[in-house]
């Protein structure tokens, strides 16, 4: 028996039926990750309306998902024609809250969820994620709009469960979820869509944890890797976000 596979030492695969599209999965989450990295631009937002979320590849039948790609495209439809940086300054003083100044109390990275002595192993893991990426592909995950960012950023790490979609390494997938997003990404957008000023945002906070959760069912089915008895899953599923009394804290919320 070969021993197991320690985290992007090694590919892992799973045969993929044919109703998960792992493409337009990957697709979805690169959306999500320039959404988290990029600050709200014309030309962003341009793209929203052109491609709006509702009917493309973020787009999942359920509930939480419907709703919040409604708001975010609800949102952009209520730009003027042409939109202009001075049209984009509520969105953007708040993507400065979420992401840049802490003014939400909302870390938009991993290590701050963690208590202190699991984050030198959480940051090492990441490392070994990368290590492990096939050629040329961690150099695609250090162009802008990821370049500024920390490896454990939201963003970079939607990036790099994409990059394993891409590659067909759904178990690799599963336990990258389990081992790194699902720990923390849930509060944190939970968080994000209860105190952030803008409709925008919480939407994309609902989508992104609304799709780490299907794409986790979904593999795990697949992979036939059930969920972690202790990630919580149940108790998220039943919480209302209107309600921003579950989430976890972190550091940046003393």
């Amino acid at each position: 028996m070969s021993p197991p596979v320690r985290d992007g030492s090694g590919i892992a695969r799973a045969p993929v039926p044919n109703d998960l599209d792992l493409a337009a999965s990957a697709q979805g989450l690169r959306l999500l990750a320039r959404l988290h990295a990029e600050e709200p631009t014309p030309a962003l937002l341009e793209s929203l309306r052109n491609a709006p979320v509702g009917r493309g590849p973020l787009a999942l039948d359920r509930d939480d998902a419907l709703q919040a790609a409604a708001l975010v495209d609800e949102v952009v439809s209520d730009l003027p024609e042409r939109i202009t940086r001075r049209s984009l300054a509520p969105l953007a003083a708040d993507f400065a809250a979420i992401h840049r100044s802490g003014e939400l109390r909302a870390c938009p990275t991993e290590g701050p969820w963690l208590d202190e002595e699991m984050r030198a192993d959480a940051a090492a893991s990441l490392l070994r994620w990368r290590n492990g990426l096939e050629t040329g592909v961690e150099a695609e995950l250090r162009r802008p709009p990821l370049d500024r960012l920390a490896d454990d950023h939201i963003a970079a790490e939607l990036a790099l469960l994409a990059a394993l979609l891409d590659h067909g390494r759904t178990l690799d997938a599963v336990r990258f979820l389990d081992r790194h997003l699902l720990r923390w990404a849930p509060d944190f957008c939970s968080k994000v869509a209860t105190r952030c000023r803008e409709p925008f945002f919480a939407g994309i906070a609902i989508l992104t944890n609304a799709h780490l959760d299907d794409l986790r069912d979904r593999l795990g089915e697949l992979c036939g890797l059930p969920r972690p008895d202790d990630d919580g899953s149940d108790v998220r599923r039943r919480r209302r976000w209107t309600e921003g009394r579950f989430p976890r804290a972190c550091t940046c919320d003393p």
